[in-house]
């Protein structure tokens, strides 16, 4: 709009002196382009730079695909864009001079809870206040990919859902398969010890996260699993199986052997 206003004045400015100054007579008149940038937007023309380094890929093998790929999502104020593995970005949708473009966070860990991968953890995104952004995102199965809903539940704190046709199947996002093997056995021996009462649950917990860790499901520092969280692991490891996790057709509930 401000653009507009200045090239009609600029033109206002050259017919009044046709009109009044020069008795008719024509003459050359040279515009000034507008100083570069004047009424750009320069927080978009601004790279995006990243606090930290994303974390390298992990979980389920069949999201591996997903690297490298960006999914929007717009509304009337903002447009998102959630790069799996990577980071989501907020971009303001708005004429005035200095719009707000933004890391919302960076990839860092999975969510774990009942045996399950539940949600992408995106953390040290732009400052806000004494604070820096961070995103979670859940997902919901459906047909293709779709940045779905974004919400701020918290000031700073967002919440994605990420439809997907890669979480339709009942064990697509199981952890225990996903792991090494002598994770495996390390995570059988830590549930026998718990098992046996050798270990208290505080201690189980503690283990357990270590061993996410290892995994690179979560990075160092992250907090031990919650006690609702750990609770809900050991109750789906009640159910037993030996079939091996080779592909998502093939995927059946594997929980560790006792």
């Amino acid at each position: 709009m401000k653009t507009y206003v200045a090239v009609f004045l600029t033109l206002s400015c050259v017919l009044l002196l046709y009109l009044n100054c020069c008795d008719g007579k024509t003459f050359d008149v040279k515009l000034l382009e507008e100083p570069s940038g004047l009424w750009s937007h320069n927080e978009e023309d601004k790279p995006l730079v990243m606090q930290i380094n994303p974390a390298n890929f992990s979980g389920p093998p069949h999201f591996r695909s997903l690297i490298g790929k960006c999914f929007n999502k717009s509304d009337n104020m903002y447009q998102y864009k959630f790069c799996p593995f990577f980071n989501v970005t907020q971009h303001e949708l708005s004429l005035r001079w200095n719009p707000y473009n933004g890391i919302l966070g960076v990839w860092q860990d999975w969510e774990i809870a009942n045996n399950t991968f539940t949600a992408m953890l995106l953390k040290e995104g732009d400052k806000c206040g004494s604070i820096s952004r961070t995103s979670r995102v859940v997902f919901e199965c459906a047909p293709e990919h779709q940045l779905k809903n974004v919400s701020e539940p918290r000031t700073c704190e967002y919440l994605f859902t990420f439809q997907t046709p890669f979480v339709c199947h009942p064990n697509a996002m199981l952890v225990y398969p996903t792991l090494e093997d002598h994770l495996r056995d390390a995570w059988d021996e830590l549930e026998g010890q718990y098992v046996r009462e050798e270990i208290t649950k505080k201690g189980y917990n503690k283990e357990l996260t270590k061993i996410f860790q290892r995994a690179g499901f979560i990075q160092t520092g992250t907090k031990p699993l919650s006690k609702k969280s750990s609770d809900m692991l050991s109750s789906n490891n009640s159910n037993t199986g030996n079939n091996q996790f080779t592909s998502l057709e093939q995927c059946t509930a594997v929980s560790p052997r006792k």
